[in-house]
């Protein structure tokens, strides 16, 4: 995280830089994923499914590292797009060739809109913003079909990976999968009912304020498999919100909600700051969080991919012992059963 994320974050969060600084110096000795940088892609002729990742609302494409490795984990090409609307906490291009060899970078900071302002205005800032995400989105497919072709670009935050080389062949994109957490969730939908090319989508605790006046989009997207995913206390806060998602969702989608859960535990954040959200409320651990909802995750694209999805018995039940012994602890904070939080 370089000093223009670490700006865009410290405004986000209404906090000095220096303290986000002090909080990364602290814990950053454990700030730490199982995976290594740069390692080359499985030797085989197997294809990989593919999922593309839309961040949410002030966030960018690093912060979902945990869910992304997961995902990876268990033979999964995540793409984690960083999106040029605005909405991302920071992020960055390079006008022409000679300001990259330069390391002349041109920010885009984080645009505030008030949600106390004029709704029609906010309303018309999220789908312009809704619209460029999704043709993001989009491009980020086509790119990953020219990979697929042998047809790769210069990578300009890494020139020296062999990586794109190595994928060539490799991806399965005939079963493609858009996934998004809150104003990426928006950004799944918005995309899927412009381009066919993703078979299903993961939508992840969304926030679809940009789609109040969307009375196409519930048709357009009826045959699309989706998987909703939502945080209890973020949906219960946001007035009108699953009113709109009930238009959007199908009979045959995928549906849950995770009990005591918020918006935050999809993200890498509360291993960084803590859980921010809902300190009012018993809240579950923000990682016992982030494995319920990456195992829902996966067990939906097992349903959907079968065996591409690597998912062994050892796994599951790793999970299932870890899950039952931190739900155990929390029995006695939250008064929470096991048998009740399995069923939900």
């Amino acid at each position: 995280m370089d000093n223009d994320y670490l700006q865009g974050f410290s405004a986000i969060l209404g906090i000095w830089p220096i303290f986000l600084r002090t909080a990364l110096r602290w814990v950053g000795d454990d700030l730490r994923i199982p995976g290594v940088w740069n390692a080359d892609v499985l030797e085989g002729t197997q294809q990989f499914p593919t999922v593309v990742l839309s961040h949410g609302l002030s966030a960018c494409r690093f912060l979902y590292s945990s869910l992304c490795m997961q995902l990876a984990s268990h033979g999964i090409v995540v793409a984690a797009v960083e999106h040029k609307d605005e909405s991302a906490a920071s992020t960055f291009f390079y006008e022409n060739e000679s300001k990259y060899l330069s390391g002349k970078k041109s920010t885009i900071i984080f645009r505030t809109v008030s949600a106390t302002s004029d709704t029609g205005h906010q309303l018309l800032v999220r789908r312009r913003q809704l619209d460029i995400r999704a043709s993001e989105c989009s491009r980020a497919l086509d790119f990953l079909i020219g990979v697929n072709e042998g047809r790769c670009c210069e990578n300009l935050l890494d020139p020296e990976t062999k990586i794109l080389e190595q994928l060539k062949g490799r991806l399965d994109l005939e079963t493609a999968s858009l996934m998004g957490h809150s104003f990426g969730g928006a950004t799944t939908l918005v995309t899927a009912a412009k381009d066919d090319r993703f078979k299903q989508l993961i939508v992840l605790d969304s926030w679809l304020f940009g789609l109040k006046n969307e009375e196409n989009m519930p048709k357009v997207l009826a045959k699309v498999p989706k998987l909703f995913l939502n945080a209890d206390y973020f949906q219960l806060d946001l007035k009108g919100n699953l009113d709109i998602m009930r238009k959007l969702v199908s009979p045959t989608d995928s549906k849950f909600t995770v009990k005591k859960s918020t918006h935050e535990q999809f993200c890498d954040s509360p291993n960084i700051i803590g859980l921010r959200l809902n300190r009012d409320k018993p809240r579950i651990d923000g990682n016992l969080g982030l494995r319920i909802n990456t195992h829902i995750v996966l067990r939906y694209l097992k349903e959907r991919l079968g065996n591409m999805i690597y998912v062994d018995q050892l796994t599951a039940e790793i999970f299932y012992k870890s899950y039952l012994f931190q739900e155990i602890q929390l029995n006695g904070t939250t008064g929470t059963s096991c048998k009740k939080m399995q069923t939900t």
